[in-house]
């Protein structure tokens, strides 16, 4: 999925043999995706979910997760289908189908919709197969069809989802201190965080260090941090596994970080005793 950049197509395959974490750990655009092999762990700040080969499910735009694509079985690759619904595709459907602004509430859905399996959402799927199969994205015309075809599956298994799907509405402001207890471990620029809890950058800047005593950039190291210790300490996961998880991009920053923070490295955190 690698980010779901602008630039990227609109329908897009993942393939591979290996495990995957998607580059981003912010949602720009509602995402429909289809496992068609392997499996896919989809961590939210709240849980995380295991989706298998046949299930279907809506990613909402705006949103904080984490997303990785597994194969089950040495050799077996995964395949999954996402098709990416932007904001300016949307808006252009609303107009030609004269959807009202009633029609264009924001609907009260979770981060994840796990999606039903109707005959035409399979179709749906079943047809893009031979695209996967080659290796090959569809042209600018097949691909326009397509998204119209995704988003009638959609609206046919419940309308009111029209709600969340159209919405243009920005994010008010939230709990500071909730939503970063909550949010510490996605990987996104700061302005992100500052636009999802409802703040310019200015302002969430201020308000965090009121509430905080302390700058957000050091604030978000020291937290993922005690995370990653917590994590090491009572699951016996290695620490190749779980920096990504815990909100680090490279391995070895978080090695130096973990080292310089507690005294020891995070592979002997099991010999060492618990920074108090």
């Amino acid at each position: 999925m690698n980010g779901l950049h602008t630039k990227q197509p609109d329908i897009q395959f993942a393939i591979g043999t290996t495990c995957e974490h998607a580059r981003l750990d912010y949602m720009p655009e509602h995402v429909v995706c289809h496992i068609i092999s392997g499996e896919m762990r989809v961590i939210e700040s709240n849980r995380q979910s295991i989706y298998r080969a046949g299930d279907s499910f809506l990613l909402r735009r705006n949103g904080l997760i984490k997303c990785e694509h597994r194969p089950i079985g040495s050799g077996i690759e995964f395949k999954v289908v996402f098709l990416v619904l932007k904001k300016d595709f949307l808006h252009n459907y609303a107009l030609q189908h004269g959807l009202s602004k009633e029609t264009q509430q924001t609907g009260l859905y979770q981060q994840v919709l796990l999606l039903e399996h109707t005959p035409s959402l399979t179709g749906l799927f079943q047809s893009l197969l031979p695209y996967m199969d080659a290796h090959a994205v569809p042209g600018a015309a097949i691909t326009a069809h397509k998204l119209a075809e995704a988003l009638i599956c959609l609206l046919e298994q419940n309308k009111d989802l029209a709600g969340w799907l159209f919405t243009t509405a920005e994010t008010g402001k939230v709990d500071l201190a909730e939503f970063m207890e909550r949010n510490f471990m996605f990987n996104v620029p700061m302005n992100k965080f500052a636009e999802l809890s409802g703040r310019s950058l200015s302002t969430f800047q201020r308000d965090f260090m009121k509430i905080f005593g302390i700058q957000a950039g050091a604030w978000l190291l020291k937290r993922r941090l005690q995370a990653a210790h917590d994590t090491l300490l009572n699951t016996g996961r290695k620490p190749s596994d779980v920096y990504l998880e815990i909100g680090f991009e490279d391995f070895a920053h978080f090695s130096r970080s973990f080292k310089t923070y507690f005294g020891y490295n995070p592979s002997q955190i099991k010999r060492s005793p618990e920074k108090g």
